[in-house]
């Protein structure tokens, strides 16, 4: 228990700046206002794939409203790039060269998904795949209003 609770401190201190594959750098702790989900994944992922759908349409539905989706695959960028833009992913994909942020995060299985509020507060995560219910239910935890569509 204490290995977790260990682990979770460790992600509620959690920052990084990692590099999107439009070239745009993303800070974490600069993400103060937003709701950030920061969702860990890989091509290779049956159940990563499965709920990237539900994380698109949430980032489509809600990227107005102050929630931002960082997506952070266990690739490089020659395997993601292509597999993103067949599917049409919108929201950021940053890449994390010699895995240090899944390592901050003590990322072993994914996917992996993690919420911050608007005050950068770890308040939601998950250890596996989530459908678009349960992202919202993680959503809400940080302050997120959401009418079902």
């Amino acid at each position: 228990m204490a290995g977790l609770e260990a682990d979770d401190a460790q992600r509620q201190r959690a920052d990084f700046t990692l590099t999107d594959l439009q070239g745009k750098a993303w800070h974490l702790k600069d993400l103060r206002g937003p709701i950030v989900l920061v969702n860990f994944w890989a091509t290779w992922c049956p159940p990563c794939r499965k709920e990237m759908p539900d994380l698109q349409s949430l980032y489509a539905q809600f990227k107005n409203q102050g929630v931002v989706v960082l997506s952070i695959p266990d690739e490089e960028s020659a395997k993601v790039s292509p597999f993103v833009a067949e599917r049409d992913i919108t929201y950021p994909v940053l890449l994390d060269p010699g895995r240090k942020v899944n390592e901050e995060f003590k990322v072993e299985g994914i996917p992996k998904s993690f919420v911050y509020d608007r005050d950068g507060k770890l308040v939601a995560q998950s250890i596996d795949m989530r459908t678009k219910g349960q992202f919202l239910q993680m959503l809400a935890q940080a302050g997120l209003h959401s009418t079902p569509k």
